[in-house]
């Protein structure tokens, strides 16, 4: 595998002798300083150009940096922001995302912007070459109605859950306690984490970076929400997963002077209980 150096050195090359590439810009993790590199990290390579029409036609211009094992999308394909965007690992494990944008969009890290680091800038259109943190990544304190919409989402769908897990459905099973767990549940870990580090950290996507500010209690905790396919392994996982969002909602509602609903908690948890009781065929909510 390519070192750095090689990569960046590959891309200054080309760039320079290609007119049309007016700006490149390395973003996320290569640049952020609260982030740990290692040998799967990517490269995330924004080019700013003057015409997007040759990028466009085809992926030829991939090449130039190496034999291409795999690219997503199968073609090149647009954001919702007039750019293209071509995911690429090459055969000696590099993996480049890159962003084809036009070049006067290059001007938007003049403002508030994730970290960065400018390569090339031919037409000196920004003002600070490099951003290695911004602190708009923090986690932020919820307002109270991002709060309680939050509690009642969760015990909500949990009902789903548990009738699934009756039903021997594990496949629907699994999918709705996943929108909870990667949702609802994750959230306030993030805001459990932020309200015991002076909310001035972040935790990168969907808890990437959870086991850098957690306990190792909570950390087993939330280890004991994961299961398998079998259904009463999933109902332990279930209720597991109940305790650790009353023990860390509670807390984040206690230092933001906010109501955990513990009536809704106690009568759903209730609820759970007696469908786990309940005979497989059971003709009766008894």
């Amino acid at each position: 595998m390519r070192k750095e150096r090689e990569v960046l050195d590959a891309l200054l090359k080309w760039s320079a002798a290609n007119d049309n590439v007016r700006g490149m810009v390395l973003t996320s993790s290569r640049v952020n300083s609260d982030a740990v590199l290692d040998l799967m990290s990517d490269y995330d390579v924004e080019l700013y150009v003057k015409e997007q029409e040759p990028f466009a036609r085809g992926d030829e211009w991939l090449e130039h940096f190496g034999p291409v094992l795999i690219r997503w999308p199968s073609r090149p394909a647009w954001d919702e922001e007039g750019g293209l965007f071509r995911l690429v690992i090459y055969e000696d494990g590099v993996r480049i995302d890159w962003g084809v944008k036009k070049a006067e969009r290059i001007r938007r890290f003049n403002g508030p912007s994730e970290p960065y680091r400018v390569l090339v800038d031919k037409d000196r259109l920004v003002e600070n070459p490099l951003l290695t943190s911004y602190a708009g990544f923090n986690i932020t304190r919820p307002s109270k109605t991002e709060f309680d919409s939050i509690m009642h989402d969760f015990w909500w769908d949990l009902t789903y859950v548990a009738k699934s897990l009756w039903r021997d459905e594990i496949y629907w099973a699994k999918y709705m306690y996943g929108r909870r767990h990667f949702k609802e549940l994750e959230k306030v870990i993030e805001w459990y984490i932020g309200m015991r580090h002076d909310w001035s950290v972040n935790t990168n996507k969907h808890g990437r970076w959870f086991k850098r500010y957690l306990d190792e209690e909570t950390l087993a905790a939330i280890d004991s929400t994961f299961a398998g396919a079998d259904i009463e392994e999933n109902w332990t996982a279930l209720f597991n997963m109940t305790r650790l969002f009353r023990r860390l909602s509670a807390a984040v509602a206690d230092e933001l002077g906010f109501e955990y609903p513990h009536e809704t908690d106690r009568r759903v948890s209730a609820y759970m209980e007696k469908i786990h009781r309940l005979d497989p065929d059971a003709a009766d909510f008894v």
